[in-house]
């Protein structure tokens, strides 16, 4: 039986220039596949990824190591070693792949054959070396950009809103600074609610930097933003500001005081819904539904919908005149909102049914990796405690106890974590239930699961759940029969609403065509 060998190839953004191009590692890698009669069967390709930061994922790299793990090919090829990996552990990894199961790794350009002792001895050793260099230059850069904070001149990055960069320092952007103004004068002089400019700026067209549509949430942090005094760091004056001390002082207080509500971004509680997070989207528009609370009678009913202060107008929700109250007013049409409980159980009922058909399904679940839901059950531990962080943050800045800067930098900076701990999470549900989640007789018990696992795991076997408008002439509710008790009635209640939402929605399966 002949060799089977698969070719892996990664370019970063290098800003010398000096690396070796796509087409040429693949190039060189497949000539010395043909020279030594090996079977190429797959190739696996990286474009502008760093291997340096072990919290970057490279897609194509662990679709190579799940590959592997699966005895998908017994060789590979690399143009050079620091294309495959710059983390030592990772490269400890294959080492034990050569060692233990007889993985053959080389390099193109002759330098490394992990088949032998002094090859693996200089893979170690040069892992090593980039590994330190890495560290270095991030240490540079951090203190350089230290170093210009500290002399008020401009340290890189995407530019704070108001300013644009020119020959690396800030200069005002016109547009952007009459923005800012509005607010102020708006906010400040007119009275009027930061909802209220939101939303006639959506209506208007008006679009942030990256061309979304306007939240609460990121015109809030624009002009709490000390830069536009000029600062780069607190008391340091490193540019022309935008906007004068008295004008920001009174912005600060009225944004900051204790007794304003913070409204807070839609579907920032989406966590605690395993239903949101972009699975469930609305019929229409194909938007992500947003996770929030409707309250009736004193009740509070976990929904999600479409909603318009998220996604801004759209053509997919024509607008039309609509009298309330005697008021005629223009209002979106097609919004969809469904209980949040409801679907999820429609959901779940539906893909166990699915899955109990489907035994190939079944077959594949009994391959899960029971190391992954060790790891999944400590990436949630680790999100778990990451969010009580963040909530202890917004709270220290509410009691006045962290600055409004400070709080913000701590937020970013939990997001970024959470993000990608998210990201890791997504990876390892590729088999996203084992066997023993799954009872032929009884089903999957995912009501003992958290939201996120329970979301993670749907996300394995669904591309998106559409959500369409309430079925016409289907009924919503009925009276409470007089012999029957208020259990009973709510259970049909129930049954009614559940009934309605399995016609709403449209699952799209991965196993199947949109």
């Amino acid at each position: 039986m002949g060799t089977s060998v698969a070719i892996y190839a990664r370019l970063s953004v290098d800003r010398d220039g000096t690396k070796v191009g796509i087409d040429t590692q693949l190039e060189d890698s497949r000539k010395l596949a043909h020279e030594r009669g090996w079977t190429i069967v797959a190739e696996y390709v990286d474009r502008n990824l760093t291997a340096a930061d072990k919290l970057v994922k490279r897609p194509e790299y662990d679709r190579l190591v799940a590959d592997f793990q699966m005895g998908r090919f017994d060789s590979l090829v690399c143009w050079d070693l620091d294309r495959l990996t710059r983390q030592p552990r990772q490269l400890e990894d294959w080492i034990d792949a050569a060692e233990d199961r007889g993985l053959r790794i080389v390099t193109a350009n002759g330098e490394a054959d992990l088949g032998t002792d002094g090859g693996r001895m200089y893979a170690r050793i040069k892992a090593a070396v980039a590994k330190g260099e890495t560290e270095r230059a991030s240490a540079r850069q951090k203190r350089n950009k230290q170093s210009r904070r500290e002399n008020g001149q401009w340290h890189g990055g995407t530019p704070p809103y108001g300013y644009q960069a020119e020959a690396g320092r800030l200069v005002p952007d016109p547009a952007e600074v009459a923005r800012i103004h509005e607010v102020a004068r708006r906010m400040l002089d007119d009275r009027e609610s930061m909802h209220s400019i939101v939303t006639d700026w959506n209506n208007q067209g008006f679009r942030t930097r990256k061309g979304n549509h306007w939240r609460q949430a990121n015109l809030r942090s624009i002009m709490l933003n000390r830069s536009m005094l000029g600062e780069t760091m607190p008391g340091v004056v490193g540019w022309n500001p935008i906007i004068d001390q008295r004008t920001f002082d009174r912005m600060h207080a009225l944004l900051a005081d204790p007794t304003r509500k913070v409204v807070h971004s839609p579907g920032v509680k989406g966590g605690k819904y395993a239903m949101g997070g972009g699975l469930t989207v609305c019929g229409a528009c194909l938007k992500p539904l947003i996770t929030h609370v409707r309250i009736e009678n004193g009740a509070k009913t976990p929904t999600i919908a479409c909603l318009a202060r998220v996604h801004g107008p759209s053509d997919k929700h024509p607008r039309v005149p609509r009298t309330r109250g005697g008021i005629e007013r223009l209002e979106d049409t097609g919004r969809v909102s469904v209980v949040h409980d409801v679907l999820e159980e429609v959901v779940w009922e539906k893909l166990t049914e699915k899955l109990k058909a489907t035994p190939r399904f079944i077959q594949r679940m009994s391959e899960q990796d029971p190391e992954t839901d060790d790891r999944l059950d400590a990436l949630e531990q680790e999100r778990r405690d990451l969010r009580a962080q963040k909530e202890r943050a917004q709270k220290a800045y509410v009691l006045g106890i962290m600055g409004a800067r400070d709080s913000v930098a701590e937020v970013q900076r939990i997001d970024g974590l959470l993000d990608a701990l998210g990201k890791e999470y997504d990876s390892l549900l590729r088999l996203p239930i084992s066997l023993a989640d799954f009872d032929p007789e009884k089903g999957i018990d995912w009501r003992s699961w958290t939201p996120g696992r329970r979301r993670a795991a749907l996300k394995g076997f669904i591309k998106r759940i559409e959500v369409g408008p309430y079925p016409e002439g289907m009924r919503r509710t009925r009276r409470r029969l007089k012999n029957e008790t208020e259990q009973q009635y709510l259970d049909a209640k129930h049954e009614i609403v559940k009934t309605a939402t399995a016609e709403r929605i449209r699952i799209v399966w991965r196993w199947e065509e949109d």
